[in-house]
């Protein structure tokens, strides 16, 4: 941790909280909103299902993120998201504060959120409609849930915790309905796609911010297209999960 070069506004040279200068991260975020903001004008059969995505991934992520922190608050630094994964500048510096949990994170879930839960619906041109009640709907999550916080008995970095609850928990989907196996599959491609995209052109307004902020000897150190490999495992596995996710709990098709 100590080899890494110090961020821009690190301890040793933080900005006063209150002061708004450095906002890469709020930038990125704002990437994100416009694509979301693209769909929800051109899908209005899709609205509903945006906020409700966008909501429940903001409200599912949050939790966790407050049960980790209850349940293991003394977790060692290279085990955090933040600084153990990375170490953003973030608005109040909140991302420092809370240790993971910024104005720009919120935003991130969101807007992720709404983008993987239609995503496929927009490339493949289908609509919803109603199925038979056949499983319990919330399995996948809580499954998703425990694997990842059992993960941590691993002692690796939080991100990859997320990463095992995304994946486990799009498994878990694929066994109760087979019917959204492709529909997971192509839906995680495609926000896969979205997300690299999205965090490349993100790189052309800041190439120097992966190595600045990501504590790249901290994880794998893979880089693929320039992007850390987890961001892309997390991409996809994100996708996986929530691109179905609506119809699976709501029991649609």
């Amino acid at each position: 941790w100590l080899n890494r070069p110090a961020p821009r506004n690190s301890s040793s040279a933080k900005m006063p909280i209150g002061r708004c200068d450095d906002m890469e991260y709020l930038i990125g975020t704002l990437i994100l909103a416009a694509i979301w903001g693209a769909l929800f004008v051109f899908r209005r059969d899709l609205r509903h299902v945006m906020i409700w995505s966008s909501s429940a991934a903001l409200l599912f992520l949050s939790v966790g993120f407050i049960v980790i922190r209850l349940l293991l608050p003394d977790l060692p630094v290279e085990m955090t998201i933040v600084p153990g994964y990375w170490d953003p500048d973030t608005l109040f510096n909140f991302g420092r504060i809370t240790g993971g949990f910024a104005i720009e994170d919120a935003l991130f879930m969101f807007f992720t959120g709404g983008i993987s839960g239609v995503i496929y619906e927009e490339i493949s041109r289908r609509h919803l409609s109603r199925r038979r009640v056949r499983h319990v709907p919330h399995l996948a999550l809580a499954a998703g849930a425990v694997s990842g916080f059992a993960s941590t008995k691993l002692e690796l970095n939080l991100v990859y915790g997320l990463i095992i609850a995304c994946f486990v928990g799009a498994f878990v989907i694929w066994i109760q309905r087979h019917d959204l196996i492709k529909h997971s599959f192509l839906g995680g491609l495609a926000f896969f796609a979205i997300y690299s995209i999205a965090f490349l052109i993100f790189l052309l307004l800041f190439p120097d911010y992966i190595q600045q902020y990501y504590s790249i000897h901290n994880i794998s150190g893979v880089l693929l297209i320039g992007l850390p490999l987890e961001e892309l495992l997390f991409a996809f596995g994100f996708g996986l999960l929530w691109s179905p996710i609506y119809e699976y709990v709501k029991d649609l098709r």
